[in-house]
């Protein structure tokens, strides 16, 4: 069994802090539902194609809203677990950079292959911190075999916990009981993993990190261009419209002088 996690603000205050707020905005749309819509849409929190128009927050700000109290919980406890023993190994800045990228790692290939095809006025809203959570559990597994002490964290138990739900959400949505975002987990898992090589795999640290390199920019890249995708190649046209309207020669103002 897992020990309860150390709540201690002085040294993992990313941890918290990001726990307190996805935990603060499920309890605000728990008690007023409309704020879900407002929060995604109009504050402009939620993923979309307007990602390609300079929006480029959205990927990670998105996994901190969640679609209820259960799914809220589920990761929150997850990442009080897993974010203090990293943070307390690698501290609060290196920390919250690594939780930021593993967000826009698990979000981005989940919205681009989930949203592909969709039209752009159906485009299918994604939230939740689970791809983030598989990314630290996939660090954190790879890295108990150079760092036995993590496995105080991530142990047999955990990984059998995490690795059997990891199977059964592609189960529900294979039989569309539930929609869950299983690109972003399997993404998340396995960019934690090969940044897991790049922190505790000394001897073979400039090969992972070349590959990591790589890896992280090829995604990273989709945020300037995804041909195919469905809302890039509609924000593509649109602004192709603009820039054609901009060219226009502009019909010139005649003033009309009176005579005094």
């Amino acid at each position: 069994m897992l020990s309860p996690p150390e709540i201690n603000f002085k040294r993992t205050p990313v941890t918290l802090i990001i726990a307190a707020v996805a935990v603060a905005l499920e309890l605000v749309c728990t008690f007023e539902p409309a704020r879900r819509d407002y929060y995604y849409v109009e504050l402009k929190l939620g993923i979309f194609s307007s990602i390609w128009d300079g929006e480029l927050w959205r990927p990670f700000t998105s996994t901190l809203l969640h679609g209820g109290l259960i799914h809220a919980a589920f990761n929150v406890y997850w990442l009080v677990i897993f974010g203090p023993a990293l943070e307390n190994r690698f501290g609060s800045w290196r920390t919250f950079g690594l939780i930021v990228l593993l967000g826009y790692m698990s979000m981005l290939p989940e919205f681009i292959v989930s949203n592909y095809n969709q039209p752009v006025d159906r485009q299918i809203p994604i939230v939740g911190l689970s791809g983030i959570i598989y990314g630290l559990f996939g660090m954190l597994w790879i890295g108990r075999r150079w760092r036995g002490e993590l496995e105080a964290v991530c142990d047999d138990n955990t990984t059998r916990i995490l690795g059997g739900w990891f199977v059964l959400c592609i189960v529900l949505s294979y039989l569309n009981i539930m929609p869950v975002a299983n690109v972003a987990h399997g993404a998340g898992f396995v960019f934690g993993v090969l940044y897991g090589l790049v922190a505790f795999d000394a001897r073979r640290r400039r090969r992972w990190t070349a590959l990591a390199a790589v890896a992280t920019a090829l995604v990273l890249s989709t945020l300037i261009a995804c041909p195919g995708h469905n809302g890039y190649e509609h924000v593509k046209r649109r602004r192709q419209v603009e820039r054609m309207l901009q060219q226009l020669p502009q019909s010139p103002v005649v003033e009309k002088q009176t005579d005094q």
